[in-house]
């Protein structure tokens, strides 16, 4: 390019500036950035409203990209996605705050159930899930937790939909839920007439922050996936609903389902040791009521929904190598109810 004189150099600088890349146009003059800016800062050239904006937008696209590619490739297994799920029903909770892009879960309770959470940390570590000093549960913001949270939050309120619960669909989900917001309850009842006094487990879950519809669909879903069947009970307090079991076999079905996962918690054992807690609270009676017969509720499970001919046709596909999920298609029946069948027939020798 020609030598330019500063009445062509100002001209060109007028012309091209505004709408130009400052680097482009300062090589094709051939002069240096700063001295560039220096003359259209002298005579006040400014670049263009269109040219910000066009540029503004390149930026956002460039951070958008380097942003992207900064984030890790997550996928949930079934276990992780449970007790994200299970959790998210239960203490913990999923949000998006200012201009984060996406949601992070975040737990926190009391001291006593210090050791539940770091069992959550460290199933959950493969998500980088950490346990903080003060006893929190957290996760780094990431597209998975946003995902759920479109799932699970409406207007930033939990929710339960036909849709959503489908993702509840392992046993150790349930058992978060439970170990979050469930109780094993013994009920206390007296019989004057006969002079005894009866003693009864009781399941709830304390589903208080959804509605009865809400309460419905979980309640159905757990029926349907696990084969555990729930009542809903009515409450003066939060949505006025939650599920409760005080069937023998229902309960005792519920116990032996979550067990595997709850005992692995040493702090969360108490909800499913009826034994223990069945005996402490008879020689608790028997010390206030010398008089009286204390009769605990039997916790043997009494299957009436199999007929010998089932248990002969299980057993036998069982010998053939079938697995658990062809046997429940072959004869009509949730997975989870024939994986708690086939494990009581092992327990009585028929296996």
């Amino acid at each position: 390019m020609k030598v330019l004189n500063e009445k062509q150099l100002i001209s060109l600088i007028r012309k091209d500036y505004p709408d130009c890349n400052t680097k482009e146009l300062a090589n094709k003059l051939g002069i240096s950035i700063s001295k560039l800016r220096k003359i259209a800062a002298k005579y006040g050239i400014k670049k263009s409203p269109e040219y910000k904006k066009k540029l503004h937008k390149e930026l956002m696209k460039a951070k958008k990209r380097k942003y992207n590619e900064n984030i890790k490739n997550y996928s949930l297994n079934q276990i992780q996605r449970n007790i994200l799920v299970g959790s998210v029903l239960g203490d913990g909770n999923l949000s998006l705050y200012g201009r984060s892009k996406n949601a992070h879960y975040r737990e926190h309770g009391s001291n006593k159930q210090i050791p539940y959470r770091k069992w959550k940390a460290q199933m959950l570590s493969q998500l980088d899930f950490k346990f903080s000093k003060n006893g929190k549960l957290y996760s780094p913001s990431h597209p998975i937790y946003t995902n759920l949270y479109n799932e699970f939050y409406n207007n930033k309120v939990k929710t339960i939909t036909k849709e959503n619960i489908k993702l509840l669909d392992h046993p150790i989900g349930l058992a978060c839920l439970y170990m979050d917001d469930g109780s094993l309850v013994l009920n206390v009842s007296a019989n004057k007439k006969s002079n005894k006094i009866y003693i009864t487990p009781h399941v709830y879950l304390y589903s208080l922050n959804f509605t009865m519809e809400e309460n419905i669909i979980l309640k159905n879903h757990i029926k349907e996936q696990f084969g555990i069947e729930f009542k809903l009970k009515k409450r003066p307090d939060g949505n006025n609903y939650i599920l409760e079991i005080g069937k023998r076999n229902e309960l005792m079905k519920f116990i032996n389902l979550i067990k595997p996962y709850v005992e692995q918690i040493h702090c969360m054992t108490y909800k499913i040791d009826i034994k223990k807690r069945l005996e402490d609270k008879k020689q608790e009676l028997k010390k206030l009521y010398h008089d009286k017969m204390i009769i605990e509720a039997p916790l043997e499970v009494i299957d009436n929904t199999y007929s010998k001919e089932d248990e002969l046709l299980i057993i036998e596909l069982k010998k053939k190598g079938i697995t658990d999920k062809e046997i429940a298609k072959k004869s009509y029946r949730t997975y989870w109810g024939i994986v708690d069948k086939i494990r009581r027939l092992r327990q009585e020798g028929k296996l």
